[in-house]
């Protein structure tokens, strides 16, 4: 099932993409559900994960993961050291970022508007000049 209620998630920072990788180890029993379990929706854990352009000629350089509040409520449950940095909103998580886990629905991206006719008639319609009061049309 897909949510689209997640707001903003939780960046966390590792020095290095190991560091994460473990973490994410850590965390994977703590959120996949067990038998019998029930999910409540809104509740989803989901964890993005994005290594900045500075850092992707190394994987020492450091990475980020971005966890929902019941991902980062799975680390808490687990004992995990989660090294908050800030909060980012759905809408701000970089676009070369990739779900770990959890299902979240994509970004609403924003529709242009649509400009009919042909590209000259476009630059023909221009504001109004403004004329100084003095003169007259």
């Amino acid at each position: 099932m897909m949510s689209d209620s997640i707001g903003a998630y939780q960046a966390v920072f590792f020095e290095d993409v190991a560091q994460a990788v473990e973490y994410c180890h850590a965390l994977v029993p703590h959120i996949v559900p067990g038998p019998g379990s029930r999910r409540i929706p809104d509740d989803e854990p989901v964890v993005w994960f994005h290594v900045p352009a500075r850092s992707r000629g190394s994987t020492r350089d450091g990475c980020y993961l971005f966890a929902s509040a019941a991902a980062i409520a799975a680390a808490d449950r687990a004992g995990l050291d989660t090294p908050l940095c800030g909060s980012v909103s759905r809408a701000a998580l970089p676009a070369d970022a990739v779900l770990l886990f959890g299902e979240d629905a994509p970004p609403v991206a924003v529709k242009r508007r649509q400009v009919y006719g042909p590209p000259g008639a476009r630059a023909a319609v221009a504001p109004p000049a403004l004329r100084p009061p003095n003169v007259r049309a």
